[in-house]
């Protein structure tokens, strides 16, 4: 399981009065954690069951209006808190509208920093997940590691995944299978990489 070291912000679409889709997620950091449950606004919970389509792309499409929307801050033990449902902060009273205000741009709201595209390199998501939109993790090139459920997963037309056994052998000092393990003489169970880190530390195995 991927460990939080930021708060996340999760845009959900609701489905259902029990099941939700993940729109969109923002945050610092490059790894996240998806919680199976969300807190729903008139009670109850709702669970994760999808993956919107291009939900991780750095470039979304028809993203659904905020006022369909609920928002969710996740803290780095895994406590979800609804902030804002259907266009509304959580327990704040509809703003009154005046003739003249029409024209005028709507508060600025903090930047959200896009969880998506090369920035993503982890995903974990949990066990209520059933479905991944098409193109959900588009022109993710960094990732590196998505972990999934043991449940059925249906997966969009457009993802593919290929599963092979890693190259060469284990590092003992990073754990990644590399087929160049071995090529230093002085360092024969390192990768070439972390060879030239212990060489430059003077480290001895």
């Amino acid at each position: 399981m991927v460990e939080q070291a930021n708060e996340l912000i999760l845009d959900i679409l609701p489905l259902s009065a029990q099941t939700a889709r993940l729109v969109r997620v923002y945050g610092t950091a490059p790894c996240v954690a998806l919680p199976g449950t969300l807190p729903a606004p008139a009670g109850g919970s709702f669970a994760l069951t999808e993956l919107g389509n291009y939900c991780f792309s750095e470039k979304p499409r028809s993203l659904p209006a905020a006022d369909a929307l609920c928002r969710y801050a996740v803290g780095a033990d895994g406590t979800v808190r609804l902030t804002r449902a259907f266009g509304q902060a959580v327990g704040q009273k509809p703003a009154r509208r005046y003739d003249f205000d029409l024209d005028a741009p709507a508060a600025d709201e903090e930047e959200l920093h896009p969880v998506c595209g090369s920035f993503l390199e982890e995903a974990t998501l949990p066990d209520s997940v059933q479905v991944i939109g098409s193109c959900a993790f588009y022109n993710c090139r960094r990732l590196r590691r998505l972990s999934v459920g043991a449940g059925d997963l249906t997966v969009g037309s457009e993802l593919s995944v290929a599963v092979a056994p890693a190259q060469g052998e284990k590092c003992q000092r990073c754990w990644k299978h590399h087929p160049l393990v071995g090529s230093d003489a002085k360092h024969p169970a390192l990768c070439p990489r972390c060879a030239k880190v212990v060489a430059a530390l003077n480290i001895e195995e």
